[in-house]
């Protein structure tokens, strides 16, 4: 099936287990974003090397809505670490808060991965914008809130470099 045969079709509809792997670059890149994020999830589940070229530059352009961005850099910290925590870094302080939330889910499911320089920075960062965000309209959800600052609480659950 080619991705001229799927314009008529809806996410629930397509099988993207069953598109080969050009078909799901040009749909995860396409503007309907349940079905982009649905074959950006196959590529990531088929252990795809374009996954986080692909994710990457969904977030680099900001293509789509909050929640493929927010799926773009859960794949992309699933497929280039480094790549995602550059992202973070340079996108955490001024980010839409569901993207801050998606960043602080990351930060407490792979806590040993934010102990050492430069992830440890976004520690800090995080904590700002969180200050920044509690007399706002805005805000991130409560619980990831909570589970980010019980997990991050405390100055000596940050190391400087790696030993």
């Amino acid at each position: 099936m080619n991705s001229e045969n799927l314009e008529i079709l809806t996410d629930a509809d397509i099988d993207y287990g069953d598109l080969s792997e050009d078909v799901l670059k040009k749909l995860a890149l396409d503007d309907e974003l349940f079905i982009a994020t649905s074959a950006l999830v196959e590529l990531r589940l088929r252990e795809s090397l374009v996954a986080a070229i692909i994710a990457y530059e969904i977030l680099s352009e900001s293509k789509g809505d909050k929640y493929l961005q927010a799926t773009a850099l859960s794949v992309l910290f699933e497929t280039n670490q480094e790549q995602a925590i550059n992202y973070m870094l340079k996108e955490a302080p001024s980010c839409e808060p569901y993207i801050l939330n998606s960043i602080m889910e990351l930060m407490i499911e792979n806590e040993p991965d934010f102990k050492f320089v430069p992830a440890s920075l976004l520690v800090t960062i995080v904590r700002e914008r969180l200050r920044e965000l509690e007399n706002s309209t805005k805000f991130t959800t409560l619980e990831a809130r909570d589970k980010f600052l019980h997990t991050y609480g405390h100055i000596q659950n940050i190391h400087t470099s790696k030993v």
